[in-house]
């Protein structure tokens, strides 16, 4: 498409209100020509009889443009068909989806206009989430950025007010819609549909969140994009939590982020099936990267959180935000008491033990078979405590790891009394994510511990100032 002007300072002629009439005048005059040219039929849209059906679904609205991969540069479009396998009873292009001509130029022009808005669309990898609520914009820009954008002070305002702040809340029946999109080439590929309410929506949403939530002892100043990557971090985002299933990002499939922005607006559990790729990239990252902090990676545990609790068993134990010290759960305890053990070791070196831990060494066959494993790294353990205790700067501290140690296998029961306790032979996948949260947990309540409180530090900073 191109237009042009007739002199150095003249705006451009498609911007003369003149111009503009006359091609409106010639465009109705084309929809009037197709429109009695066209077959009739019922549009399947609007349930209309003997309404003029497009033979093409792009002839008056165009193709959707602007769309990133993997949709075609040039546009897409949602309806086509190209083999004959498609083309059932002889229908040729359209007419397998007969849809009135008005009705097919708006719902692309209105696909075109919600693509380009940052509060009704979102890319989630290779898929999209468009979303709209029927009356306000209020709602759709609120979701958008607990989707996208969940930073703290957004989602503790939502989780005390939802529509705190917003001039016009939305009616609670209002409706509010989304669709989950992909492309292959110029085709637009419906994959999911969903509608609720407004209401609805946001007591989902502060579920989601409250499922989500974990004690993170100390949040490090985020990044606004991590090495190697496009978007903003937020780890309670759908994106990052999704992303956590994956090494790399070409690799997410539209199914993954799908389940989770369902799981937030319709409060389903997602797939226990996500559990083995969350889980065997946190044994990879323990393995292969030396800068990989488990502490602050707050979406894998927030989403192996959500994902237990919400597939769990009334016989299974609940995970919670924070640590659960008084749980017979054995997977959970298993978690734990490597944590321990890996925390030991640490100090045993003065924090600068090089290569892998026995954290790094052993998680995988642990969060397995623990019953093989943990034999040994209490008889490893005992090497470090006796190191710790000749220790110029942490001599006593064995006491309190030895009294950590002992308070979480007396969990364990033993086989007969006086036996040493039986650990779990085999875990499944359900428990091995529960040794992991174990695991995640434990760290972060013995660095809460060690952390001075806010206000002792408060105090330190003004003992400072005064001297």
């Amino acid at each position: 498409m191109f237009t042009f002007a007739v002199g150095v300072n003249d705006p451009p002629l498609f911007l003369d209100e003149t111009v503009r009439e006359h091609w409106r005048t010639v465009h109705a005059a084309e929809m009037q020509k197709a429109a009695e040219s066209a077959e009739t039929g019922v549009c399947l849209v609007s349930g209309q009889e003997a309404a003029p059906i497009a033979r093409t679904h792009t002839i008056f609205g165009g193709m959707v443009t602007g769309l990133p991969k993997p949709a075609k540069g040039t546009g897409a479009g949602i309806v086509g068909f190209e083999s004959d396998s498609f083309r059932s009873y002889g229908f040729e292009q359209s007419r397998n989806a007969p849809t009135a001509l008005m009705v097919s130029k708006g719902y692309l022009l209105a696909l075109q206009y919600l693509s380009k808005r940052d509060d009704h669309w979102l890319t989630l990898g290779p898929a999209w989430l468009c979303f709209w609520a029927a009356q306000s914009d209020s709602a759709s820009s609120l979701f958008a950025r607990l989707l996208n954008r969940p930073d703290t002070l957004t989602v503790r305002r939502f989780m005390t007010s939802p529509w705190a702040g917003i001039e016009k809340p939305p009616a609670d029946t209002e409706k509010f819609f989304a669709v989950t999109l992909t492309a292959a080439g110029p085709r637009i590929i419906v994959k999911e549909w969903m509608q609720t309410t407004v209401a609805e929506a946001a007591d989902h949403f502060q579920q989601w969140f409250a499922d989500l939530e974990l004690s993170i002892p100390h949040r490090p100043p985020a990044k606004a994009k991590p090495a190697g990557e496009e978007r903003e971090f937020h780890p309670l985002s759908v994106y990052w939590l999704a992303r956590s299933t994956v090494r790399e990002a070409k690799n997410l499939a539209p199914e993954i982020p799908t389940q989770l922005y369902r799981a937030a607006l319709e409060g389903t559990a997602p797939s226990l099936s996500l559990l083995t790729p969350i889980l065997n990239q946190l044994h990879s990252k323990l393995v292969r990267d030396e800068n990989y902090q488990v502490l602050y990676d707050e979406s894998r545990f927030a989403l192996l959180k959500l994902i237990l609790n919400r597939n769990r068993k009334n016989t299974t134990m609940q995970l919670k935000p924070e640590l659960t010290a008084d749980t017979d759960d054995p997977a959970y305890n298993c978690g734990r008491l490597l944590a321990i053990l890996a925390a030991a070791q640490d100090k045993a070196h003065d924090y600068k033990l090089e290569g892998a831990g026995v954290a790094e060494r052993y998680f995988g066959t642990a969060s397995s078979s623990p019953g093989s494993v943990f034999p040994l790294l209490l008889r490893l353990n005992r090497h470090h405590l006796n190191k710790i205790s000749k220790s110029n700067r942490f001599a006593g501290h064995e006491r309190f790891i030895g009294e950590q140690i002992q308070g979480v296998c007396a969990l364990f029961r033993p086989a007969k009394p006086g036996l040493p306790p039986m650990f779990p032979r085999t875990l499944d996948l359900q428990a091995q994510g529960r040794f992991a949260l174990g695991f995640y947990q434990q760290m972060a309540a013995d660095t809460a511990a060690r952390r001075p409180s806010p206000k002792n530090d408060d105090a330190s900073s003004n003992e400072s100032e005064t001297k």
